[in-house]
């Protein structure tokens, strides 16, 4: 049970600490020290006792007779505050065991891990940071992004399997006691920047910044084998017991979806969170004692579970791992898997292993909470069937045999009786047929909301289709070629109408359908020619554009555009897929060169590429088109900065300023120059009009701490860094420069080494930040961490 503090909770609760005394001492600024001795003035025999000077007091931190630092008051009344003298050290106290509170309330009372309500707190607060960086379009700028965030995470959620068995066998104490030692094991494996929390009971969880996929699933895999190997002893009996532990994770923000990018910071900690979970259940549903990635679940988790009439299916993979309409998946035989070995029958004697075979394709029409309803598209020999068991493996849409080439069967198409659509399988064989004899066509998807839930309200969706079809075949020259992309999505295609009578025909439509049933669709339309684009991409552009009516108004109808490009672009993106998503802005460029959203992204994926030149090129032709365009001056400034042209630099800074004199990130670099000139009242200058704005108010001090710094003005820089800090706990540059003040005043170098690592943790691509840590290791003694630390910077 955390009831003690050390050093470093003093500077992590910093804010608490002031504002506790404030309510009670008032003072105009503050600071806290660390010095290796206490100052003599301060010693009354046994006791530590407070020091009422002029303008200032200094006020000694003691917690369970451990001297811990000095709370030094400045701008103090002392004669008010002498009056009081007797009584400041319960004062002190109080705020300290105020600190304890909320340091309890944080942490895990068994573990001394946090709480779920930190962990989720901390995950909220990292995917605003996050949000922020990988966020294109024309507000994007080049101060945000991997350069200066880590603009991913992985959050890790592990339960221990069977543990309930444990605790009704040798009771809670024993289960208590295990717990705490797998949370101690946890905290040994992890990296530094790692934060690790217990959930409840038996859920522990793991938040890593700045990691990788593939990392964050191989420090899964350790923890998971370490704790299988751990042997806990029952001491009434002398008995062993060992258990093991599932793990799941999810990985931020590559395993969100478009639309889950327009929640709210606080549900997307809850998302991640719950992707987590469900990796972790399903791990254990596959045999415990395993880690499963949430971006891994939809192309290696799926199996077949149960034939049905129609050539239909039920799949394992439902909305819990985001499986949706109109997926594609690769069928493979559950014998013929790679891995079944092939027995000699005299023997058994292994004479090798089955090739991999694959029976076929299939496409998902009804998602449900846990399951999926799919129908098969192709077999590769008919005679062969699709059985419970098989495997499914996720494919691209661009991957799709039966898009690219059309499946010719034996039989012919069929319409559905009821809706009059023909499956998808059969839209594709006839569309691939037809779409080579059209020197033009339009393509359509309509996705009518799901809301249907009950039995004898998908009996109705069913009437709701046939209703659509009929309406659409009325309205159009002559009734289109359609077919059901999933149960609430019809794709159509047509010679005969063009596409701005297919856009109206459908807004019609939708407001039909609104007024007699209240029900509406998001529709897409695509069409033949288009830009470079082949008659076979106009159903991949179709589907873009169903993604772009989703974040439209009523009555959501998109077509295909440079502004849907822009959209799939910026998805492309967000997953880190910087290459593809360059391309789409191309695409969306070539079509419209005035398209400054899609122009602007691409500039700044160049210049996070290092192609600086070409992103320059970029910014410009947004200035040529919009000279008031303050991003785009201040992204081209930024490229100079980067290119070593001050001078240029300095002007598209100021260019800013006189489009908006209170645009804080040009106030900031202005200052920088001038401080890196030695001009340092000029610096101070540009900081203090950058901490008057709403934007920079919370990030001027540190900056104004550092100039301090410079200035020899330490006190100062200190007060500064205590403002920064109490505005982001977790500004690596201020913890870092915090160190190096702490460091080189003489205070306790352990502070200074706590303070360097919470620096590294959140910024390992620092180098000067390991130097800074190498210099606290070596003031200790530390000489093999000191030259560990330093070899990192160089790494």
């Amino acid at each position: 049970m955390p009831t003690s503090l050390d050093k470093s909770d003093l500077i992590r609760f910093e804010s608490i600490l002031n504002n506790s005394l404030k309510l009670v001492i008032p003072f105009s600024s503050y600071c806290l020290y660390f010095p290796k001795e206490i100052p003599k003035g301060m010693q009354q025999g046994q006791d530590i006792i407070p020091l009422i000077e002029k303008d200032r007091a200094l006020l000694p931190l003691v917690m369970d007779n451990e001297f811990l630092g000095i709370f030094l008051a400045k701008g103090i009344n002392s004669s008010k505050l002498k009056s009081i003298r007797d009584h400041l050290k319960s004062i002190v106290s109080l705020a300290l065991d105020k600190i304890v509170l909320h340091k309890m309330c944080m942490l895990d009372e068994l573990t001394n891990l946090y709480s779920r309500e930190r962990f989720i707190s901390l995950i909220e607060n990292e995917i605003e940071a996050v949000i922020e960086s990988i966020t294109p379009g024309p507000g994007a700028t080049m101060d945000n992004g991997p350069s200066h965030h880590s603009a991913c995470f992985c959050v890790m959620v592990f339960n221990l399997d069977r543990f309930r068995k444990v605790n009704n066998t040798f009771g809670f104490a024993f289960g208590d006691k295990i717990l705490s030692e797998i949370s101690q094991n946890i905290q040994e494996i992890i990296p530094e920047q790692a934060v690790p929390a217990r959930l409840d009971n038996d859920t522990f969880a793991l938040f890593w910044p700045q990691t990788s996929s593939h990392k964050c699933h191989e420090l899964g895999s350790k923890i998971v084998k370490k704790i299988s190997e751990l042997i806990f002893e029952y001491d009434v009996s002398g008995e062993k017991v060992s258990i093991t532990m599932s793990g799941g994770a999810s990985f931020f923000p590559h395993d969100l979806k478009g639309s889950e990018f327009r929640k709210s910071s606080f549900e997307l900690s809850r998302v991640v969170l719950q992707k987590a979970k469900q990796s972790m259940e399903i791990a254990k549903e596959n045999g415990r004692n395993r880690i499963y990635s949430f971006g891994h679940l939809l192309s290696q988790g799926g199996t077949v579970m149960e034939k049905l009439p129609l050539d239909r299916l039920v799949i394992n993979l439902g909305k819990n791992v985001d499986a949706c309409e109109g997926q594609k998946f690769m069928v493979w035989s559950s014998k013929y898997n790679g891995n079944s070995e092939i027995f000699k029958e005299s023997d058994k004697t292994s004479l090798g292993h089955y090739p991999p075979i694959h029976k076929g394709e299939v496409t998902v029409l009804e998602v449900q909470d846990r399951i999926s309803i799919a129908e098969v598209l192709y077999l590769n020999d008919p005679s062969w069937k699709i059985e419970p068991g098989d495997k499914l493996s996720l494919m691209s849409e661009k991957d799709s045999l039966l898009e690219k080439e059309g499946i010719n069967g034996e039989e012919k198409p069929k319409k559905d009786i009821l809706t009059g659509l023909y499956s998808y399988r059969d839209f594709l064989s006839l569309w691939s047929r037809n779409r080579g004899q059209s020197e033009s066509f339009v393509m359509a998807m309509l996705k009518v909301q799901d809301t249907f839930k009950k039995s004898a309200q998908r009996i109705e969706s069913e009437n709701l289709i046939q209703e659509i079809v009929k309406s659409l075949n009325r309205r159009m020259k002559s009734p289109p070629l359609s077919g059901r992309y999933s149960s609430t999505c019809i794709v159509f295609y047509t010679a005969q109408d063009g596409i701005d009578e297919v856009q109206e025909i459908l807004r019609q439509l939708n407001a039909e359908l609104k007024e007699r049933f209240e029900i509406i669709f998001q529709a897409a339309i695509s069409k033949y020619p288009c830009l470079n684009f082949s008659r076979i991409d106009t159903l991949e552009n179709c589907r873009k554009a169903l993604e772009h009516a989703t974040l439209l108004d009523f009555p959501h109808v998109a077509v295909f555009d440079t502004l849907t490009l822009t959209i799939s672009a910026d998805r492309l993106f967000s997953q880190g897929d910087t290459f593809a998503a360059m391309e789409e802005y191309k695409s969306a460029l070539s079509a419209d060169e005035t398209n400054i959203i899609a122009r602007n992204s691409l500039a700044i994926c160049y210049a996070r590429l290092g192609r600086l030149e070409l992103a320059r090129k970029h910014f410009q032709e947004i200035i040529i088109q919009d000279e008031q365009n303050i991003m785009a001056w201040y992204n081209f400034a930024c490229v100079c900065l980067k290119q070593g042209e001050i001078d240029d630099a300095q002007k598209g800074f100021k260019k800013c300023l006189e489009i908006d004199d209170k645009h804080a990130f040009s106030l900031f670099r202005l200052g920088q120059l001038a401080e890196n000139s030695e001009f340092f009242d000029k610096a101070e200058k540009y900081y203090n009009q950058a901490r008057e704005t709403e934007m920079g108010l919370n990030m001027a001090p540190r900056h104004l701490a550092r100039l301090n710094w410079k200035k020899g003005n330490k006190e100062e820089a200190r007060e500064f860094l205590h403002q920064a800090l109490i505005n982001n706990p977790r500004d690596a540059f201020s913890l870092n420069l915090m160190a190096r003040v702490y460091l080189e005043s003489g205070d306790d170098p352990q502070i200074a080494e706590s303070l360097g690592r919470q620096s590294v943790a959140l910024r390992p691509d620092v180098a000067s930040f390991w130097i800074d840590l190498s210099e606290t290791l070596k003031a200790q003694g530390k000489d093999e961490q000191a030259l560990k630390a330093k070899a990192r910077a160089f790494v």
